[in-house]
C-alpha cells in the first residue's frame, strides 16, 4: 500500500512518457511469449515492432535511456537462445553488436544492442565481441531507396582485429535492436565477412522487425 502511495507521488511530480507506462503495465510473461520469430531476407527476427510493448521497450531503451527496457528485450533474445543452443552452441558462439557512431553512443552512455546482449547472455559461456567499429554517423534509411541506402553505407564501418583464437569459434552473430529496411545489417555484414576464417558460419539477428 505504502510502495503503491509512493509510486502516485512520484508519478505526479515525474510524470512517466508512455513508453515507461506501457512497459509498467506489460508482465514480464509477455516477453518470454511475444517471440515471433521469422526471416527477413538472411536475418532472423525475433519479435513485431508492431508489437506495442516491444516498440515501447525499444523507444524507452534508446531514447529515455531506461536500460530497464533492454533488459525486458533481452528476455526476448534468451527465449530465442534457449532454444537454439544445439545450433549456437555456448562454448563456440560470439555475439558482435551493431555499434554505434562515437558520437552517438556518448550521447546516450551505452549501446542499447550491447545492453540487451548482456540481459540476453547473462549466466551462460556466451562471448560479445565488439569486432566492428562505427565510422560514420548516419540519418534513418527508410526514406531512401536501396542503391542510396547502400551507398549511403558505404564505408560507416571499420573491422577490429580483435586477440582471439578463431580455431575456438565456429559462429558469429551479428544482431541489431531493430531491423528496419535491413540495409545497416548488410553494410555491417559485408565489412564483417571477409575477415572471418572460412570455417565460421555468420548469422544476422535482429531483436525486432
Amino acid at each position: 500500500m505504502v510502495i503503491h502511495i509512493l509510486t502516485r507521488v512520484i508519478d505526479f511530480v515525474f510524470p512517466p512518457s508512455p513508453s515507461y507506462e506501457r512497459l509498467r503495465q506489460t508482465p514480464v510473461s509477455h516477453w518470454q511469449s511475444c517471440q515471433s520469430q521469422h526471416a527477413i531476407g538472411a536475418t532472423i527476427c525475433l519479435s513485431h515492432y508492431t508489437d506495442p510493448s516491444i516498440k515501447a521497450a525499444v523507444t524507452a531503451g534508446k531514447f529515455e535511456h531506461n536500460t530497464k527496457a533492454l533488459a525486458l528485450l533481452g528476455i526476448i533474445l534468451k527465449t530465442y537462445l534457449d532454444q537454439s543452443e544445439t545450433v549456437l552452441p555456448q562454448s563456440t558462439t560470439v555475439f558482435v553488436p551493431m555499434p554505434l557512431h562515437h558520437t552517438r553512443q556518448r550521447e546516450r552512455g551505452y549501446n542499447q544492442v550491447t545492453e540487451i546482449l548482456k540481459a540476453g547472455t547473462k549466466n551462460t559461456s556466451y562471448r560479445i565481441l565488439p569486432l566492428l567499429r562505427r565510422t560514420k554517423a548516419t540519418s534513418p534509411q527508410s526514406h531512401l531507396k536501396r542503391a542510396e541506402r547502400l551507398s549511403h553505407l558505404d564505408g560507416a564501418f571499420a573491422y577490429i582485429n580483435p586477440a582471439i583464437d578463431w580455431n575456438t569459434i565456429t559462429n558469429v552473430v551479428l544482431i541489431d535492436d531493430v531491423m528496419t529496411t535491413g540495409s545497416t545489417l548488410e553494410a555491417a555484414r559485408t565489412t564483417l565477412v571477409p575477415h572471418l576464417p572460412k570455417h565460421v558460419t555468420l548469422q544476422t539477428l535482429a531483436i525486432a522487425h
